[in-house]
């Protein structure tokens, strides 16, 4: 009898431990399927992190023939020949136009997460770099052009400054005037923005803006 009591207890204890262990794995269960269910806890600031770490300067680049006209010279090399004129200058500048990523803000960055969406306000484009394309050319009398060959080829002369800055500010404002050039700049900075958040999160969609 007695062994028999004991084979009923030990039965309902075994009972007791496997619905224990039943209930509380349905428990595991459930809290995970909640926390699937659950949106996704994405920070801003992670999102910027991965794009400022991973993002590569996209530019769109033009060559523009600038001309410009300049103000008699100051150096001693030219007044003999150019007191009281002016000076045409030629130059092909190179002008590179992008996104610089590091004007994108943390509060540039809005995420939804119950909506898996990410939407990003892009800086615009702007110019990056204007740069002298090979060499600069002066539209002067043949008799004189030796001569002033020699001062061009000073980088460091006063006279070389002023003229390429002249033309580097006339070539920026010749392609500042096209905005499908910055349009365009700034929509390939977008997909590769895209690209890289839609890689950490697969399932959200970006909206840039």
């Amino acid at each position: 009898m007695n062994r028999i009591k004991w084979v009923l207890i030990l039965a309902v204890v075994v009972l007791a431990l496997f619905a224990g262990v039943f209930f509380y794995g349905r428990h595991l269960g459930k809290s995970s399927a909640a926390d699937d269910d659950r949106p996704l806890n994405v920070k801003s600031q992670v999102i910027l992190d991965r794009i400022t770490s991973q993002y590569f300067l996209v530019t769109k680049t033009v060559f523009v023939d600038s001309q410009a006209e300049i103000e008699t010279p100051k150096s001693n090399d030219w007044k003999d020949l150019f007191l009281g004129k002016k000076i045409t200058v030629d130059g092909l500048i190179r002008v590179d136009v992008g996104v610089d990523i590091k004007d994108l803000r943390l509060e540039d960055i809005v995420v939804d997460s119950r909506n898996k969406t990410v939407t990003i306000d892009l800086p615009a484009a702007e110019v990056l770099d204007a740069s002298l394309f090979g060499q600069l050319d002066v539209d002067v009398d043949k008799a004189v052009l030796d001569k002033l060959k020699g001062v061009f080829e000073d980088t460091q002369n006063e006279d070389y400054n002023l003229a390429l800055q002249t033309l580097i500010n006339d070539a920026k404002s010749q392609v500042t005037a096209d905005a499908a050039i910055f349009n365009d700049a700034r929509a390939d900075s977008a997909k590769l923005v895209e690209l890289i958040v839609t890689g950490m999160l697969q399932d959200y969609q970006v909206v840039i803006e």
